[in-house]
Order: C-alpha cells, then structure tokens, then sequence
C-alpha cells in the first residue's frame, strides 16, 4: 500500500521528485478530486488562496530550472529520425532504424529526452547502422542493364506447373487470371526475377476485372528475404467491364526481394471449380477474379552509374569505369585506386586530402551546423593508421564516416540553455515537422541568422507543411499518439472476422493520416478530433463502413450522412482496433485509451491483484458482468467511475472497428482453416446485445456513442 505522505514530502521544489508530487498535489485539488467527496472539504475560499500560492511557487521553480538547463533536456534522435536522417543525408532509401534498440515511449511518444537512454548496445547499433548506410551509399558496382526485365505469366513454366488441376486445380487460369489471395503463384523470384542492387524499380502490370460484376481489388505485395517481412504496397480498384487498366509502381527493392501480384476481397465457390465433365478446369469458372498481361520491371531507376548519391558522397575524386566499352583508355591504371568493383577512384590529390574533402563536405550537413575548431581534424585523424599501412583508399574513409555516424555531434540534437540559436532553431524545426535534418533552404537561411524572423519562420513552417515530407510527421505522431504503430500487435480472429486483411488494415492507417492532415491542412478546429462531420474514404473502407457511392482506391474526403455512427478519431477503425485484442472488446482498455490519449488525464494503474479480463468467444458472458468483480473494491470502483463511460460507448464498435448492435460469437469453438478467409459462408454466430449506455462521473447518463 502506498499512500501520501505530507509529514515525509520535503519542499524543495528544486528536487525533481518533490516537483512532481506537488504539481501532482496541485491537479488533484485544482479537479476537485481531493480531498474525497466523502470526508469534509476546507473553505473554498482557502482552497483558492492555497492552489494560488502553490501554482507561484512551481511557476517560479520551473522558470528557475529553464534558464539554468534550458526548457527540455538534451535529447537524441528517434530510431525513426535517425532512419529519416541517413537516408536524407546519404541519399539512400532503406530504412535502417530496425538496426536499432526499441525506443522507450513516455506519455505515448519516444521524443522525450529525460526518457531516452543511451548504451553500449545502442552505440555498436549506431556503427552497424551507419556500415550499412555507407555500404549502399558507395555503390561502385557493374553497370546495371538498361533493359526492363518482362515476367510473361501465360507461358512460365513454374506458373503452369502450379496451375495443372493434379496440383492446384482451386486456381484459375484463363485468360492469364487468378482469383484467390495466394500471392505466392505469381511470385517474382519464381519467374525468374533477380534484382540486382538495392535501389528503386518501376513495376508495371496491365490488368482487369475478369467476369466480374463488380470492382475487384488487385494488390502487390513485397516479400523481403534482407528484411524478413512481407508487406503491402499497393491495392487497387478494378472495375467490372472496364478496360486494362496499367499498375505502376515504383518502390525500393534489394537483392532478393521479390513481388508479387494477387488479388483481395473473393470468395472461394461453393464445391470449388468445376469445369467440362464434372472435372475441375478453371477455364470454365464462372465466378469473378483479376485477368493480368506480363509484368515489366525497369531498375533501378538511376540517370548516371555510379549512382548520384555515390557522386555526390565521393565529392572531389573521379570514379572510373576499369573495364568494358566506357573505360577511359588514357586513364593509366597506377593512378586508380579501387575495391573490389569495376569502377575506380582517381585520385588527383594525396588520399588523406581528398578524405578531408569527403568529410568537410558532410560533416556540417551530418551536424547540422559548421564544425567547430578541430571537429573536422579530429574524424579524418582516424583514416591516417590505416592509409599509413597501406589499406585500400575506401577503407581508410569509412573510419571517419562511420565515426561521424555514430558521434554525438550526430545522433543528438545541439542547443544551449535559452533562446535557440539559428542553426539549432532550423533542426528544432525539421525534426519537428519532417521527422529529419534540415534541408538546403534552412541550413542557408539558418547561415545568414534570418530563420528566426518571424514573417520567415511562418514562411518556411507553410513551405514545410506542402513539402511531402510533412507526411512523416503526420504518420509518426498518429502512430504515437493514437497507438496506430501496435496495429499488428495483434491478430483479429478469422472465424469471428473474416473480412479482416492487408487491404483493409492498410485502409485504417491511411484514413487516420489522411484525417489528421486534412485538420492542418484546412486549419480545422480541434473539435473535430472528437466529432466530424466528415471522414477520409476510399472504396473499401466506405464499404466497410456502410458508406455508399465512394468507387476507386483513392481517400477523398466524404460528408457523413445524418444517422452514420462515424466522426472523429475515436469511431477510426485503426484506433478502435488497437484499443482491442483481436477477439473481444474491453471498455477498461478502451476507456483507458479515451483519459489517457484524448482527454491527457490517465487513470491510477490497477492495485495489485486487481486480476485480468478473460475473453468470451462463446457470448455466454457480457463484459459487464465480468467488470463487477473489479468494481466491487473501492480502489478500484474509483478508477472505474471514469474509465468506464467512455469504454461502454465505444461498445458499439468490434475489435476491427465495425458497428455493431449485437456481439460475435464462436460457440462451437471451430478453428480457423485456410478457406475460411475465402469462405462465403460465416462460422461465427450472433452473440448477446450490445449496451454501449453507461452513468458518467458527474451523474449524467448516456445510451450511445452519440450521447
């Protein structure tokens, strides 16, 4: 038992402890929660006189500790703006910061530097890391071919082979179409496809709805042996009777990687295919699926070889082509020096002097600031031992380059106690809105000392925001702020909800940044956080969500009608699914979420032995009934009159965010099977009603979400 003790709490407001018990002290009479409405309460009027007193004192130690250690504390970068940094500095594209520790979230966000720890694991993350970004920085490979590489479905061998009806007789195949989410089939490492370096490709596929009656969703999905993950990258909408439509996209690729082409949203026919004969043919299907010409795949898409990123990291040395039709033949081979590659370094300078180049060129960018005296010295100082016993020009530079990866000067944010200088303004300010290093226009306007303007500071905070970069902020921030990053922390269960997959989860994150950029966008009051009139829709969330006329893959902003349950954040499908395991709903986690994430007010945790809430797949047990054991205790009943309310509205909602008036149920206890997901028939039951009414803390009751 852990009670407050005023005898014992010291008043030197100087001692973070002390601060914190005070400012704590302070809410909880300024809210009228103490002392408890049970026992009797001073005069108002001292009440007033005291949280006066109280509120100058705090005011004046923490003014106190801001000008003596400045308004927040030294921090470090995130993983995802150290990730964001390395790739905008380097001109890389794979995101590095799985490489890296698990960061500690305080209040739901990982950018609170009095949290933030830093240790000898971390450190030798931070040097792997920066190994690999450099590796994929310096790409002095063979030349790629400029030929497109062509995936002919209709007459690869591995395809046909999995199509014969003696292996795979469930998949149809005419007309070069498909029609289940078997990815798999059409993979294309099986056609062959080998992607040679990390880089970006462009895939094209011309397809359409094959004897369908309405649109059927067409995907691609990345299978990545270097990242262990398989993801989607693109769904699309294609409508019946509709011509060949082309799918282009364009996405980041390494050695191993493969896509692959499949299709959403079918369902398996009822006694499977049958074709001629009673046999299983699927040129005789009836049913709806995706018809698909060959795949193109051009890459990686860069104008020079070398890269540019590798040009513009290797500044001041000329890299030359060893061998075939482009090598230089008045270029004598004594004069290069190379690492295993065909492209060599010409060195025009001593190797020590082109390193200092290399490194006086990054090292502002990577410090975001000019180096101070001896800075630039003390990093190319480690490439001397090693060009001294002879190792290789690149080897010799990676020692530096890792070392200013890796440095403090990199990995945390500068700034002294007080108003924020210029340079430390403008990185205050990219990692705030771009999730990264400042680009070339702040680090010029930080130079001349006019970022701090305020007309210029509003100027580049409205360049910023259209940059396409913003969108960083806006995924990170929901992510935290709202939990959207746990969405796969959890697996909804396939018999009580079947229509759950990629396309849909994908649709539920885009929906809520969509949303979120639509309020900075339009500068829209904050209310509609809490109830919109709108939502941001594409085809299958709108279907999900009993919305009618919204056709296509795109978001849009749609009107809600009248009677639509939907409006703000908390009716999202993504948030509604994080506040849920998958199986059953919780009012406790939800209206949890609901104190702590939107109203900033977070409840007690639980004392012990509180117990857990087991969950219902049968229907034989509402959640109510379940709670009454935790409310019967007193400590706890206090709690649960504000967490609660919320949790019971939000009822009306399923543990993948659709409405709902009666709970699922799985009485027989069936085990999902692979046919199930495709099934038309449902293996779930409808359970008890729902009662999303509840009694708020102040008395007033409620019988909806709405209310």
């Amino acid at each position: 038992e852990t009670r407050l003790n005023f005898e014992k709490l010291g008043h030197d407001l100087a001692d973070p402890q002390t601060f914190r018990q005070w400012e704590s002290i302070f809410d909880r009479i300024h809210d009228g929660e103490m002392p408890p409405p049970s026992e009797d309460r001073p005069d108002v009027t001292l009440v007033k006189q005291a949280l006066v007193s109280l509120e100058r004192d705090l005011r004046e130690a923490n003014q106190t500790l801001q000008q003596e250690v400045g308004r927040v504390p030294l921090r470090r970068l995130t993983r995802t703006e150290y990730e964001n940094t390395l790739c905008d500095l380097l001109l890389i594209h794979q995101k590095l910061g799985n490489m890296l520790p698990d960061e500690t979230a305080s209040a739901g966000f990982d950018t609170v530097g009095t949290e933030q720890g830093i240790s000898a694991v971390h450190l030798q993350s931070y040097m792997r890391a920066a190994d690999a970004a450099i590796d994929l920085a310096i790409n002095l490979g063979p030349r790629p071919s400029k030929e497109p590489a062509v995936l002919d479905y209709h007459s690869n061998a591995y395809v046909k082979g999995l199509l014969e009806p003696k292996n795979l007789g469930r998949y149809l195949f005419s007309e070069v179409a498909f029609f289940l989410d078997q990815d798999y089939l059409f993979q294309s490492k099986g056609m062959g496809l080998q992607i040679p370096y990390p880089g970006l490709y462009k895939i094209s596929i011309p397809a359409r709805a094959y004897q369908a009656d309405e649109s059927v969703v067409f995907t691609l999905s990345l299978d990545s042996d270097a990242r262990g993950t398989k993801t989607l990258i693109g769904a699309y909408e294609l409508p019946a009777r509709q011509p060949v439509r082309t799918i282009e996209r364009i996405v980041y690729m390494l050695p191993g990687d493969a896509f692959s082409p499949s299709v959403s949203d079918q369902v398996y026919p009822e006694g499977g295919f049958r074709g001629k004969n009673g046999n299983m043919g699927g040129q005789y299907y009836e049913g709806a699926g995706v018809a698909m010409g060959a795949a193109i795949v051009e890459g990686p898409l860069e104008e020079t070889w070398p890269p540019s990123n590798t040009r513009r990291l290797l500044t001041g040395v000329e890299l030359v082509e060893q061998e075939g039709e482009d090598a230089p033949a008045d270029v004598p081979p004594e004069s290069i020096a190379l690492v295993g590659g065909p492209f060599g370094v010409q060195l025009t300078e001593v190797p020590i002097d082109h390193i200092t180049e290399i490194v006086e060129h990054l090292a502002p960018l990577a410090m975001r600031r000019a180096p101070l005296p001896g800075e630039i010295e003390g990093f190319v100082n480690l490439a001397r031992p090693a060009l001294d016993e002879g190792r290789d020009f690149l080897d010799a530079l990676r020692l530096p380059l890792r070392a200013l990866l890796s440095s403090p000067q990199f990995l945390y944010l500068s700034g002294e106690p007080g108003e924020l200088d210029e340079h430390s303004l403008a990185s205050r300010l990219s990692y705030f809105l771009w999730k990264s290093m400042p680009d070339a226009e702040l680090f010029q306007l930080a130079e001349a000392g006019a970022l701090s303007d305020p007309e210029t500071l509003a100027e580049q905070v409205e360049r910023m925001l259209n940059d396409e970069k913003s969108a960083r902020f806006v995924g990170d921030f929901t992510g935290q702020w709202l939990h959207l990053h746990d969405i796969d922390t959890t697996t909804p269960d396939e018999i009580l909800y079947p229509e759950y997959n990629a396309v849909l989860r994908a649709s539920m994150l885009r929906e809520t940044e969509a949303f979120m950029t639509a309020l900075i966008e339009e500068d829209l009051p904050v209310r509609n956080v809490i109830d919109s009139d709108f939502a941001f829709l594409n085809q299958r969330l709108a279907k999900f969500y009993g919305v009618e006329g919204v056709e296509g893959e795109q978001f849009r902003k749609v009107m809600l009608p009248e009677d639509s349950p939907r409006g703000g954040v908390l009716t999202h499908a993504g948030v509604l699914k994080v506040t849920a395991n998958g199986t059953v709903t919780s009012p406790v986690t939800r209206g949890n979420f609901v104190l702590t994430s939107i109203l900033g007010d977070p409840p007690d945790p639980p004392p012990p032995g509180a117990g857990s809430i087991e969950p219902d797949t049968r229907g034989t047990t509402t959640i109510r009934e379940t709670l009454n054991a935790h409310r019967h205790i007193e400590e706890c009943a206090r709690c649960h009159r504000a967490i609660d309310p919320p949790g019971f509205a939000l009822e009306s909602f399923d543990p993948i965010g659709g409405f709902r008036t009666r709970y699922r149920a799985n009485p027989t206890g069936r085990i999902p099977t692979f046919f199930d997901s495709y099934s038309s028939k449902r293996f779930y039951s409808e359970g008890l009603e729902v009662d999303a009414s509840g009694v708020t803390e102040d008395g007033g009751s409620f019988a909806s979400m709405e209310e």
